[in-house]
């Protein structure tokens, strides 16, 4: 057995893990600290140097500080067991000045993961803890802020299941698939609330972009977004068995937010999902065709190329949905005229099984651009009421609304099986407010 201690800047801080072959078991510094909290990052980032190749790193059951950004990439055939609590520090500055760039919308990680083969266990009860409360409170219900770090990102791997962890309170998404394939992540619990009155604004349960063959078994997500986004160049994606709770349900996108880099979408699956008290259900948000260098989500954009195709959402369960189905081509714009503008070609979308209520009258909105209307949108069994028609109170009929479909028109079902009954005009919000 050897016992590795490290000695960094702060040379009071050291150390702790136990190296056994390729095995490395990881010790918290506060049980030689008199149980006082001391940044545990050294050693975590040397027990993967150590065991990351064709070895094992252990968490047991203890809690571990993490008060520095941690990039463990180029693992190989590496098991991941985490049994314990790891907790990211409150301190704001060092994050917002430190935080990984990933690339994507300027975006930033605490942690960058990554390699081939690779396992990632918590086993029903290994936790992250963002100390995610400060950061709601710092973004006092501001969208995107530079700096701000997703919790754990999987970047250029091939092979890695994660499975049996628990996200509390992340500082922003809580995982990112970027740059992989035959990703599997199952049996996961989030839950990033708010405690006070600032929102969880971009708590997203996962997100995918530019990877191929995700899939997420087995998901309970209560948040303040999305539970589970496909953004662009995502192929082969399969969710299935996921709750959501208060979230802004599965959306693809937003896509064709940038000029120079069209996004590709396509093969994607959403299924047996149950949506309770959310904004929407299954969805696509895309980008208008002229560029904006301000909008709402703190972000620029727009002008974006590429197209989605062949996706499904099907045997969907929904209790007091917002907009239960929702194809917007104008997610960001403030400007009503330029909503049909987008080149995104939406196409072979299919919502199927449907059921449940809606929290307005507003069943559905489907505005396609004009310069793209949407072929191959259909309707399979989808049985909506409101919220007030299941509870036996009096309701406003349904309102289907639709603009750009082809073959479709504003009288009748047609070859969609989509019931229109109202145009959809461009700018129809995502989170509705009232009846229609």
């Amino acid at each position: 057995m050897i016992l590795f201690r490290l000695f960094p800047l702060v040379a009071s801080v050291t150390a702790y893990v136990v190296n056994e072959g390729t095995e490395c078991h990881l010790y918290p510094e506060s049980s030689t600290h008199n149980g006082r909290p001391v940044d545990d990052t050294p050693s975590i980032l040397q027990a993967f140097e150590l065991c990351g190749t064709n070895g094992s790193v252990v968490f047991p059951n203890e809690t571990f500080y993490v008060n520095q950004v941690m990039n463990t990439t180029n693992l190989l055939n590496c098991d991941v067991s985490i049994y314990g609590e790891l907790i990211w520090s409150t301190n704001v500055p060092y994050w917002l000045s430190h935080s990984l760039p990933v690339v994507f919308q300027n975006l930033s990680a605490a942690w960058i993961f990554g390699g081939t083969n690779v396992t990632v266990k918590g086993y029903g009860q290994g936790r992250f803890f963002g100390n995610g409360q400060t950061w709601y409170d710092e973004n006092r219900n501001n969208s995107n802020q530079p700096g701000r770090p997703m919790s754990f990102v999987i970047y250029n791997s091939t092979n890695v299941l994660v499975d049996g962890l628990t996200w509390l309170q992340s500082q922003f998404w809580n995982t990112f698939v970027s740059y992989s394939s035959n990703v599997t992540m199952s049996n996961i619990f989030v839950n990033s609330t708010s405690n006070d009155g600032n929102q969880t604004m971009n708590t997203d349960g996962s997100d995918t972009w530019n990877s191929n063959n995700v899939r997420y078994y087995n998901w309970t997500v209560q948040n303040g977004d999305d539970c589970i986004a496909i953004k662009g160049n995502s192929s082969n994606i399969h969710a299935r068995n996921i709750t959501c709770y208060n979230t802004n349900g599965f959306p693809i996108g937003s896509v064709g937010q940038d000029p120079g880099y069209p996004d590709y979408v396509k093969d994607i699956l959403f299924e047996d999902a149950t949506l309770i008290d959310s904004n929407n259900g299954g969805w696509i948000k895309a980008w208008q065709g002229v560029p904006t260098t301000e909008d709402a989500n703190g972000d620029n954009g727009g002008g974006g190329g590429g197209w989605a195709k062949n996706v499904t959402f099907r045997n969907f369960r929904l209790d007091n949905v917002a907009l239960p189905i929702y194809v917007t081509e104008c997610i960001y714009s403030s400007d009503p005229s330029v909503c049909d503008t987008s080149t995104f070609q939406i196409s072979d979308i299919t919502w199927e099984n449907f059921t449940g209520t809606s929290k307005y009258d507003l069943i559905s909105s489907i505005h396609c651009g004009a310069k793209v209307p949407c072929p191959g949108l259909k309707f399979i069994d989808v049985n909506i009421e409101t919220r007030n028609t299941s509870l036996g109170l009096p309701s406003k009929k349904p309102v289907y609304q639709c603009a750009n479909i082809v073959n479709q028109n504003a009288t009748g079902v047609n070859s969609t099986g989509i019931p229109c009954n109202a145009w959809a005009p461009g700018d129809v919000p995502e989170t509705p407010t009232h009846n229609y």
